[in-house]
Order: structure tokens, then C-alpha cells, then sequence
């Protein structure tokens, strides 16, 4: 999945990653790992519904639950000058 984003299609590594989500979906490591590629990618929008869908998850512990939202702030923090993503993250986890 991590190959198809960096030398061929981020829509190819996208399926391939939410295969194995669908899969796996409480392996909060393989979200982690595409949440880095999204991010890496530089898909800013595509990262932030990934948070978003992450973070929604029943199947979080409060301990996964901290982590993700903890990496989505980080991720806020580094793109968004307005403060408005960082609210919104605070707001979501509340």
C-alpha cells in the first residue's frame, strides 16, 4: 500500500489500505500508517476524513481514542494557521 503512494496511484494505496481496515478495524497501527501517507501526501482534506473516520470509531479504546486524536491535533497545528482545525479537534474529542 505505502509503494502504490509513493511510485504509482494514491487511489490504488487507497484501496489497498481500506481493504485492510475493513479487515482489520481495530489496528489502530495500520491507520496510523495511512494517516502518515495521506499526510505525506499532501492531501490535506483526504487526511482530515481520515481523522475524522478514525476518531468515530466504536471500537476505540480510550487509550486509541487519545493517540488519534492527539495526531490529529498535531496534524492541525502544522497546517491550519486559522486555529479552526484545532478547535474542531478539541470539540471532537469532548
Amino acid at each position: 500500500g505505502l509503494l502504490e503512494f509513493r511510485a504509482g496511484s494514491a487511489e490504488r494505496a487507497r484501496v489497498m489500505l481500506e481493504g485492510i481496515l475493513k479487515s482489520y478495524p481495530r489496528r489502530t497501527d495500520v491507520m496510523s500508517v495511512y494517516l502518515d501517507a495521506e499526510i505525506k501526501h499532501g492531501d490535506e482534506d483526504s487526511a482530515r476524513a481520515l481523522f475524522e473516520r478514525a476518531t468515530r470509531g466504536e471500537h476505540l479504546t480510550a487509550r486509541q481514542a487519545k493517540f488519534l486524536f492527539k495526531r490529529w491535533l498535531e496534524f492541525e497545528r502544522k497546517v491550519d494557521e486559522s486555529g479552526a482545525g484545532v478547535e474542531h479537534v478539541k470539540a471532537s474529542a469532548q
